[in-house]
């Protein structure tokens, strides 16, 4: 009867455990960030291939505090320099 509670507590407690959500605002905000940054950049009216989501990297000081538009700004400036060439 112990070993079920523990199992139950236990796979209570993995379940309520917060989701790393940063990562995927921020790849959801690059891949938005690229696909505009590259279509100004090129003229281009179809919508790109958005390469792999890179590893968020560390916030400086005047980064936004919003994970998505942390991610939508390096997006932009990659799909602006991708787009350009």
């Amino acid at each position: 009867m112990k070993k079920l509670l523990l199992s139950i507590i236990a796979i209570t407690f993995i379940f309520a455990l917060p989701v790393k959500s940063d990562q995927s605002e921020f790849c959801e905000g690059f891949e938005r960030g690229y696909i505009v940054g590259f279509k100004k950049a090129a003229g281009a009216g179809y919508e790109p291939y958005v390469p792999y989501c890179p590893y968020p990297p560390y916030k400086r000081y005047n980064d936004p505090e919003s994970d998505y538009e942390h991610g939508y700004i390096i997006g932009y400036e990659k799909g602006k320099k991708d787009g350009s060439r």
